[in-house]
């Protein structure tokens, strides 16, 4: 070996043994430190909201929070980091906390007591299908968390699933906020049953038969609001059934033919600071079966009883016919005769008074809408606001969301719907105008100067009857302050319509925003948004139409001539170079 080997060789082990202990050196010193991380989704989705860490910032006593997972060497490949990604967030959630929110993991896989304990709590394993080199197959895998406060009883997360991570910041800090809420909400809610079908009592009478209650169609409101953890209450807005003093929000829907003491009743609680929703259907319609196909349609209007208080307010929802170009289509049920047989079939539907509220007509600044992506505005119709009379009750409004560019609106009329109305051809657009507001400030009392209305008669009370009823007792005014949110749509709230687009969202956004501030909707707005393709109109589409078929052909072809043109020029000069070369 030579010299210059030698000293090669004692020089690289020398300057490897001092990288590897600056290597140790500088383990030991920042090993322990917190590795930085960036979150490069759009919608933020991994970086905690400040409403969050605000929450766990304020707790008190301690929340214990269990993770029961199979271990990372049972679970399917493209779930085997989920124990990580689940703990990563607990880890976070106690270090914002300050140790208030303490967390721990369990392996329930093998441990049969545990597994009956977690069933008997609601909690199953999950069937996910595993691929394992050559063979497929079904696993049963535990994911599920557990949430315990004091001697409260306990929230569960029943699955906890790769796809359910975007979404568990407020699945979890909802509940810690709502455990940790010592008193619910209470939420008064008058919807008013539909009442039944004037053709179709008279049928049963006439066969004898008493005729059907009148139908609940809000029973999915007050379910989503109770699972929720509020304190729903109905009311019937009447002198035996009206607003609990100790209301925290009033939701009002489908208000229909309200006397003047009802509309008394839900002024004075604005005035009085009660914060309020209020969605308004004025009219609804029926699909009756062409003889060519297709449908045609009948309307039936109806007044709320409330137009006279939101005047005051500097808002009126319109009677009018109300259409937009962005719709959805729907499928309506339709008999069919086939062969003597009479079959049941559902045909799509498109009418413009389906109309479909997308992502970009929401208000991206306000936490009720902003990360709603589709709502069914079905049969609902536009609101028109005086701004100089907002300003005249110094009144703020903000506009939650609009109609498309392409909403126009027809004078309303009973019954058949002239087919010229649905035809957006020649028709003079609104442009975008309001379909929600929310309105903050002090109420004015629209009945003001005059005597309080007596509640009505019971006219089924007999003319002799010497009960006495209840008292009349009328809440003193005591003008504060507070929120209304007023819809011109409440049929997007009914059972049949709710669990279209994001309606559920919105509803409760509302309600958690008025119960609770924005604490909770600026968590939940974090979740992962409903994208949907912007519809495209007649032109757009033409448009396209002419860019694939047209212009991409012919600049293709442009661009091969020119090319072409280019490379014989450059073909001639590199001869003519060739020619000199060899006369030389």
């Amino acid at each position: 070996m030579s010299n210059k080997q030698r000293k090669f060789r004692i020089t690289f082990t020398v300057a490897a043994l001092l990288l590897l202990a600056i290597a140790v050196f500088v383990t030991s010193i920042f090993g322990n430190f917190t590795g930085a991380r960036v979150d490069l989704t759009s919608d933020k989705l991994y970086t905690m909201s400040p409403s969050a860490a605000k929450i766990l910032g304020e707790l008190k006593v301690p929340v214990q929070v269990k993770y029961y997972v199979t271990p990372e060497d049972g679970m399917p490949t493209e779930w085997r980091n989920l124990e990580r990604d689940v703990t990563d967030k607990l880890r976070d959630y106690e270090r914002v906390s300050g140790g208030m929110l303490e967390w721990s993991i369990y392996n329930p896989q093998d441990d049969e007591e545990m597994q009956t304990d977690l069933t008997s709590k609601g909690i199953r394993p999950l069937q996910v299908q595993s691929v394992e080199k050559d063979a497929i197959g079904v696993k049963l895998v535990w994911s599920a968390l557990t949430i315990a406060y004091k001697d409260y009883p306990q929230e569960i997360l029943p699955q906890v699933v790769p796809q359910s991570l975007a979404n568990m910041e407020y699945e979890l800090i909802s509940r810690v906020y709502r455990l940790t809420n010592e008193e619910k909400p209470k939420i008064a809610i008058y919807a008013p049953p539909r009442p039944v079908n004037q053709q179709l009592a008279m049928m049963y009478l006439q066969q004898g038969m008493q005729p059907p209650e009148p139908e609940d169609i809000y029973t999915s409101v007050r379910q989503l609001l109770q699972e929720e953890h509020y304190d729903v209450v109905p009311i019937d807005l009447t002198q035996e059934s009206g607003i609990p003093a100790d209301t925290d929000v009033l939701v009002v829907l489908n208000p229909a033919n309200l006397n003047e003491r009802q509309a008394f009743e839900v002024n004075r609680a604005l005035s009085n600071g009660l914060p309020t929703v209020i969605a308004i259907q004025n009219h609804t319609y029926d699909y009756q079966p062409a003889a060519r196909g297709g449908f045609n349609f009948s309307a039936v209007g109806q007044t709320s009883g409330l137009e006279t208080m939101l005047a005051q307010f500097g808002l009126t929802v319109s009677g009018d016919h109300f259409f937009d170009a962005n719709l959805q289509v729907l499928e309506v049920p339709r008999q069919t005769n086939l062969g003597g047989l009479r079959l049941q079939t559902r045909e799509p539907v498109r009418a413009p008074i389906q109309i479909q509220v997308t992502e970009t007509q929401m208000n991206s600044e306000s936490a009720l809408t902003n990360r709603i992506g589709t709502l069914l505005y079905l049969w609902g119709t536009h609101l028109e606001v005086n701004e100089s009379e907002l300003a005249r009750q110094e009144l703020e409004l903000t506009t939650l969301m609009t109609s498309s560019e392409r909403s126009w609106s027809e004078p309303y009329n009973d019954g058949a719907v002239p087919g010229s109305y649905l035809n957006p051809s020649n028709k003079e657009f609104l442009g975008p105008v309001p379909l929600g507001v929310l309105v903050e400030g002090e109420f004015p009392d629209a009945f003001a100067g005059r005597s309080v209305p007596e509640w009505p008669a019971d006219p089924t009370a007999p003319a002799d009857s010497l009960e006495q009823g209840p008292v009349d007792t009328v809440t003193p005014l005591a003008a504060a302050p507070t929120k209304l949110v007023l819809f011109g749509c409440a049929k997007m709230f009914d059972d049949a319509i709710l669990g279209a687009g994001q309606n559920p969202l919105l509803l409760l956004n509302t309600v958690d925003a008025l119960a609770h501030g924005e604490d909770l909707i600026s968590i939940r707005s974090k979740m992962l948004t409903q994208r949907i393709i912007k519809p495209a109109g007649d032109n757009e589409k033409l448009a396209y139409r002419i860019f694939v078929v047209v212009v991409v052909p012919v600049a293709l072809a442009l661009f091969g001539i020119i090319r072409a043109a280019m490379r014989r020029k450059e073909a001639a000069l590199y001869r003519q170079h060739l020619l000199q070369t060899r006369k030389h």
